[in-house]
């Protein structure tokens, strides 16, 4: 990677950062006033980009929210690397002006990085709250299986099966933000359990970015007593806790939870292997490479990466092992190719 390729990666973080700070205010559609420091200065690197470069220059922050809706980043005077993101990616959805699943991977890239960051600090507050392994991984269930609560029922969740529980991560949870229940209706899709608008411009919408054919949402008229996640924990834990779910769920011996990051487990695989595996279900594979590789060098050890099963998984594992370092101890399975009971190591991609 050249320096001049750092610097547009490092630029382009800083605009994902914005977005989702801007989001986070509820302003992002509206682009009310002030707008918060970091999308100003955001606006004014990509000006000097475009003036160093003799390239476009955005005119305001209103042109440049309109720029991250653009598929490709097409227009920006950047230059990135072939792998880094994919040909369609963009920072914020053009129908529901929502920041996007590659924003929130974007806004999480090197050492500034907000989203990921943030929700590896609250589940460490978590875990050092719960005091247990089992108690802590108790808690990230009971997150991963409910990142929206639609209808906020205090009596329910005081029951003495789950009253500890709630009690431990209640203050994980807050208000929906504003935008979602402007019309005092709010929807949750019932394939990912987040947030959603079943009507668009281009048709139903959730941060989870199901597919379209046999979706369902639910819905509450009393947004007010809805309660959500933050966005950080809705993408990055919930997200891809519902795979991970589903493949604990086919191993006889219970995995093990390493409480360290978004969180890692060990299981003893059918094939006879000790295995350490991270879920994942991201919209970029290069950004997801470079992630996997910092948390396996963190662990000190091997590291399996696991993505749902889907028609879009070769393509996504030829763009993850192309960007992923030549020395990092990762490999990438599909769910299926990792529960099944056949050997799963395999011979990672050549670079050439």
């Amino acid at each position: 990677m050249t320096d001049s390729e750092q610097t547009d990666i490092d630029l382009l973080t800083a605009v994902a950062r914005g977005v989702i700070e801007l989001a986070a205010t509820n302003h992002l559609p509206a682009f009310q006033l002030p707008y918060p420091p970091s999308v100003q200065l955001a606006l004014d690197r990509v000006v000097l980009a475009g003036l160093t470069h003799d390239g476009p220059i955005p005119t305001g922050v209103p042109d440049l929210m309109a720029w991250c809706r653009r598929p490709g980043l097409t227009g920006w005077p950047l230059e990135l690397p072939g792998t880094l993101l994919t040909a369609d990616a963009r920072l914020i959805h053009p129908a529901v002006w929502e920041p996007t699943r590659t924003c929130t991977e974007l806004a999480s890239v090197g050492p500034q990085g907000v989203s990921e960051q943030e929700a590896e600090a609250l589940l460490m507050g978590l875990a050092d709250v719960c005091g247990t392994v089992e108690r802590f991984a108790d808690c990230r269930d009971f997150l991963i299986q409910r990142p929206v609560i639609l209808r906020f029922d205090p009596m329910d969740l005081l029951q003495p099966a789950r009253a500890q529980t709630w009690n431990l991560v209640k203050g994980l949870y807050g208000p929906l933000p504003a935008r979602f229940g402007a019309d005092e209706v709010v929807h949750c899709c019932t394939g990912c359990g987040l947030l959603a608008k079943p009507v668009t411009a281009e048709g139903p919408w959730c941060e989870g970015g199901c597919p379209s054919e046999g979706r369902e949402f639910d819905m509450s008229h009393e947004p007010r007593l809805s309660r959500a996640l933050p966005l950080s924990l809705r993408l990055l834990l919930a997200l891809p806790g519902r795979t991970e779910l589903a493949v604990r769920a086919q191993f006889t011996e219970r995995a093990r939870l390493i409480p360290r990051g978004l969180g890692v487990h060990r299981v003893n695989h059918p094939d006879g292997s000790f295995r350490v595996f991270q879920i994942h279900d991201r919209e970029q594979p290069g950004l997801a490479a470079l992630r996997a590789a910092d948390t396996a060098a963190r662990l000190g050890e091997p590291l399996s990466i696991v993505v749902p099963d889907g028609p879009a998984y070769p393509g996504y594992r030829q763009r993850f092992e192309l960007t992923l370092p030549t020395d990092a101890q990762v490999r990438i399975f599909s769910a299926s190719e990792f529960t099944g009971s056949g050997p799963i190591v395999r011979a990672r991609r050549s670079h050439a």
